[in-house]
């Protein structure tokens, strides 16, 4: 668990200082889309981590359109507690 929840938040890192990827996110709404655009940029993230993280943080499963980079920010920003 420890190195998919690495691969993640070295994912997570990028969304604040990439706006290519920021605007990607933002296009979709579930934990399979997020791990499919974070395969395409090289890093593996399970969409089984990403909703468990998500719970942990008393987010919804699935985001609003237009919302996901915010909610991601959010998980990313509790990361210290989630380790």
């Amino acid at each position: 668990m420890a190195d998919h929840l690495r691969a993640l938040f070295d994912f997570l890192a990028q969304i604040q200082t990439d706006p290519e990827l920021r605007a990607q996110l933002n296009e979709v709404c579930t934990a399979d889309e997020v791990s499919a655009i974070a395969a395409d940029r090289g890093y593996s993230v399970e969409p089984g981590t990403l909703l468990e993280l998500f719970e942990r943080c008393n987010e919804a499963p699935v985001a609003r359109s237009g919302l996901m980079d915010e909610k991601l920010i959010r998980v990313y920003l509790r990361r210290g507690s989630l380790l």
